[in-house]
């Protein structure tokens, strides 16, 4: 596994968001990439939460991190 935390922009509010990206591999799923966008005010608060057991690919990974903002 895998695992970048970064900062992001909220595509509709413009504030700043937590994020998390990789590669996961969990045995008896799909290997792939996850995404996950978290609220910094409530970390427990999880706004997206792509590819977490079934893996997305790498464009669809672009396509979230391209439309969150991550740097």
């Amino acid at each position: 596994m895998s695992r970048y935390n970064r900062v992001g922009t909220h595509p509709e509010s413009g504030e700043k968001v937590n994020v998390a990206y990789g590669w996961d591999e969990v045995p008896g799923f799909k290997p792939g990439y996850f995404f996950q966008v978290f609220d910094p005010k409530n970390e427990d608060l999880t706004l997206v939460n792509e590819g977490f057991l079934n893996g997305i690919e790498e464009d669809r990974l672009n396509e979230l991190k391209k439309r969150w903002k991550v740097r």
